[in-house]
């Protein structure tokens, strides 16, 4: 490869995964869970080189799969939007005669770009992917967005290990904070396996994390799907873990309703908040939205 193009691939985040163990565990996986969670589609973010892509081909020619009836792939490399390109047509061109099955969307360019409804659809769907480091939070906000309702059942997704580890963060842990409470307000976060650098190529310089996302039947904390709420939701997590190291009363600003309502809840003004359980987090939550 030029060095050019690896600049190119570098700028993508792109670490292509080529340990087979891992590829087939990541895909068994997301395939369990697309058959238990009733799941009509299939998307895959940044395939790269299709190691888990091929893999993902393998299983849609199987009965256990039939009950799928699309596979997405989202690729923001030219190169590889190409050869994806083409890869679908003769796919496509073959599902029309009954040889496979589970016709091929491919969505090109920054998945971030690409509209909720188009992606989303056919609904529900399972998500499965080596996201890039660069974007990899970016990409869960908005796959794990309650505004998309029931549209997304399980996700298997792949992070540089720390930020695996917010995630899935336990309360007053090192790793917990803001992304830890959205993310576990609404979602079921677990780890399935760690991935080493020698599993991809180019290698990165860090361990890597292999994580599953199932939706809550209920959120842990009272936040309704909508906008408005949400909105004000994120501020309150913002403003509350801005300065995480400083007791809340010093941390908090001094206008609007952030000190009111924690004060309200019976919430110690002494805490930090990386030190709040989830049942003070719920009462600070319900006298914020009802005050």
């Amino acid at each position: 490869m030029s060095s050019a193009a690896q600049l190119k691939r570098k700028a993508l985040g792109q670490h292509f995964l080529r340990d087979s163990n891992v590829c087939t565990k990541i895909v068994t996986q997301a395939f369990e869970l697309a058959h238990s969670t009733e799941s009509l589609g299939l998307l895959e973010i940044g395939p790269g080189k299709g190691a888990l892509t091929e893999l993902i081909f393998e299983e849609l020619q199987k009965k256990e799969s039939s009950h799928l009836i699309r596979f997405a792939i989202a690729e923001a490399d030219p190169e590889l939007v190409r050869h994806w390109d083409l890869r679908a047509q003769v796919w496509n061109e073959s599902s029309k005669t009954g040889k496979t099955r589970a016709p091929i969307v491919i969505f090109p360019g920054d998945f971030m770009q690409v509209p909720d409804e188009k992606w989303s659809t056919p609904s529900p769907l399972t998500v499965v992917s080596n996201l890039p480091y660069s974007s990899g939070t970016a990409i869960t906000t908005k796959l794990a967005s309650p505004l998309l309702g029931d549209s997304v059942r399980a996700m298997v997704l792949m992070y540089q290990a720390e930020v695996a580890q917010r995630l899935r963060a336990e309360p007053k842990s090192k790793d917990w904070g803001s992304l830890s409470i959205w993310t576990q307000t609404f979602w079921d976060v677990s780890k399935l396996l760690v991935v080493p650098p020698k599993a991809f190529n180019p290698p990165p310089k860090v361990m890597s994390e292999v994580v599953v996302f199932l939706p809550r039947k209920e959120p842990r904390i009272a936040v309704a799907r909508e906008a408005s709420e949400l909105a004000l939701f994120e501020k309150l997590l913002k403003v509350s873990f801005a300065h995480r190291r400083k007791m809340l009363r010093a941390g908090l600003p001094k206008d609007g309703p952030w000190l009111k309502s924690l004060q309200a809840a019976g919430i110690s003004e002494q805490l930090r908040a990386e030190a709040l359980t989830w049942e003070q987090w719920s009462a600070w939550w319900n006298e914020l939205k009802n005050g």
